[in-house]
């Protein structure tokens, strides 16, 4: 029976599939070009109506709920704050030294003037306390001997006596929301008498009414019994928030729940120290509206745009059928160099598969004829930047000569010892070179160094150590410029007084180490992290400090490793304040390697 019901449904699809096969296949060219156009072009425009209110019905919610996530957050730190000022105040006045010796202090019944003076001065403390703070409305205080004191800038209400023996902290009841606290001596813990702090409802109410939320939305914040300590109405605290969606744990929530005929969006936002919670509730409709107008507005546009391409459709199917004149007048077009010309076939019959095959002619000689076209253009832009690289360099060096000899001529000798030098480094990073020998690495940083002096002066030293056995050794050209460039970057723009640089290079066994080394002000552990970052797409975006990027260490790291493999490469080690270590791990290289060999694995 079971088989029965699966086979039905697939038998019924299989009968309309064929009889609408049977039926196309009566129709027309003309007609099977309609019908597929239509087809397309609807299933376009339903099929990417539908995504666009789905994802934006989706968008709209998930920021409707980061809205109320951060409305919460941005409200809760406001109750925070109240609440830390009404704890800090119970916390000055049970520690204040007066209070303590008042309230520990014994006097006889007879002695009245006493007591009273008694009296009038803690009510004096808790009056400086109660004016001081715009959070608290009264102070009570029921002191071990029975004697109650109080101060409150309002006529309110005592509290009732089953107050005084609860447990909470924070208790929110018939309008009041109080903090109780008990009072201990300091020398010898000894119980001093229990502190009732009547807070102002309208402090948390005026933060509530600053939240811009809907008409028919729902705020709240409760306190850790599921009482409302405010809401929309300063009348409602103390009374018991009895929707079910109320989260127990403390943990925050969304749901989406119907209610009084709509449906809403509820956020629980997590407790605060008190225990404290915000619930906020929006109706859908809120950041549904604009979704719905925007479907009526599709649905409107589908349907003008299914007309408008039955329209388009008919035309065009209607104007396939020209005569076979057109096919010579196509040839004659093509045969005088008109490459562009098209001829639209018509029915399925021989004309029609000899049109196709003409338009694919064209296409293909066309296609031909621009291919040769564009590269005979890059061959001779091909060869024009090879004719600009032979001119430009040398131009730049003769030029740089030029003026390095009118300033020496001139007397300003500075000057021509910068060109002279920078033109040792044009030189030296334009060559064809990949690798080149240690000392002429260090003559190239020397040159460097050379212009950075005259930039920072005596701001900064360098100095330069190698094994003399080593400076025939070879290694990647341009490796120690960028990291020199790094030390000074961290360690000369941001140090006041002069910074040291040393450069060192030794070996150890068959391995080869490059060491710069600033007393610079560090780098933070993730400054390291970003110049590490061996995805340069990732480096692009990162910058480092000023507008200097990680690119030229990453570069160092990335070329080191693909000469010698893994196991070599850079290492950084640096402390915030306690200077900069770059180390270079290589091979020793007595001669250039070729790079077409895996030269690593040898």
């Amino acid at each position: 029976m079971l088989k029965k019901m699966i086979k039905f449904p697939g038998n019924i699809l299989k009968q309309v599939s064929g009889w609408l096969r049977k039926k196309v296949q009566g129709f027309s060219f003309s007609k099977k070009l309609i019908l597929i156009y239509l087809a397309v072009i609807l299933a376009s425009v339903i099929g990417s109506s539908l995504l666009s209110f789905v994802f934006s019905a989706r968008t709209m919610r998930e920021r409707t709920c980061d809205y109320l996530k951060n409305l919460a957050s941005v409200t809760m730190s406001k109750v925070e704050l109240s609440v830390e000022n009404v704890e800090n105040t119970a916390f000055y006045i049970s520690g204040n030294e007066q209070m303590q010796s008042l309230l520990y202090r014994n006097y006889d019944e007879e002695d009245r003037i006493s007591r009273y003076q008694q009296y009038d001065d803690v009510c004096n403390l808790l009056s400086y306390y109660v004016f001081l703070s715009q959070e608290i409305a009264s102070i009570y205080i029921n002191a071990k001997d029975g004697q109650n004191y109080s101060y409150t800038k309002y006529n309110r209400v005592p509290p009732g006596e089953e107050l005084w023996s609860e447990e909470r902290e924070w208790i929110c009841t018939d309008g009041h929301i109080y903090l109780r606290r008990e009072m201990y001596r300091f020398e010898d813990q000894t119980l001093l008498g229990t502190m009732l702090i009547d807070v102002q409802p309208t402090v948390f109410y005026d933060i509530v009414k600053d939240i811009s939320y809907d008409a028919g939305s729902i705020v709240y914040i409760l306190d850790q019994e599921g009482c409302i300590v405010s809401g929309q109405d300063t009348e409602m605290t103390g009374q018991p928030f009895s929707d079910v969606l109320l989260v127990t744990d403390g943990g925050e929530s969304f749901e989406t729940v119907a209610m009084d005929g709509s449906r809403y969006v509820f956020y629980t936002g997590c407790e605060i120290a008190n225990g404290w919670r915000l619930v906020l509730a929006v109706p859908e409709s809120y950041f549904l509206s604009d979704i719905q107008n925007l479907q009526i507005r599709m649905a409107l546009l589908l349907a003008v745009t299914c007309l408008l391409a039955f329209g388009l459709v008919v035309a065009v199917g209607k104007g396939i059928t020209r005569p076979i004149t057109s096919l010579s007048d196509a040839m004659k077009r093509f045969g005088q160099g008109d490459f562009e010309v098209r001829c639209e076939a018509v029915g399925e019959d021989e004309i029609a598969v000899l049109t196709n095959s003409f338009n694919q002619m064209v296409k293909d000689i066309r296609t031909l004829i621009d291919e040769a076209y564009e590269q005979e253009m890059m061959q001779q832009e091909i060869e024009m930047k090879s004719l600009q690289m032979q001119i430009n360099p040398h131009f730049l060096y003769n030029t740089l000569d030029t003026i390095n000899w009118i300033t020496r001529m001139n007397g300003v000798d500075q000057i021509g010892d910068l060109t002279y030098s920078l033109g040792n480094l044009m030189r030296y990073s334009l060559s064809k070179k990949d690798f080149v020998t240690i000392d002429e690495e260090l003559k190239n940083l020397r040159d460097y160094v050379e212009i950075q002096n005259v930039r920072y002066g005596d701001r900064m030293k360098v100095s330069c150590e190698a094994d003399s056995e080593l400076l025939d050794t070879y290694v990647p050209k341009l490796l120690l410029q960028p990291i020199l460039e790094n030390a000074i970057i961290h360690g000369v723009e941001d140090k006041i007084e002069p910074a040291l640089i040393q450069i060192r290079v030794y070996h150890e066994a068959v391995d080869l180490y490059m060491v710069v080394e600033d007393n610079g002000v560090g780098m933070s552990q993730e400054a390291i992290e970003r110049l590490l970052d061996l995805h340069p797409a990732n480096s692009m975006k990162k910058t480092i400090r000023r507008g200097h990027t990680s690119i030229g260490v990453n570069n160092v790291n990335r070329r080191i490793q693909k000469v010698f493999g893994p196991s070599c490469g850079l290492q950084i080690q640096s402390q915030l304040g306690s200077g900069t270590k770059v180390t270079l791990r290589m091979r020793i290289m007595q001669q250039p390697p070729d790079m077409r060999l895996n030269y690593y694995s040898r």
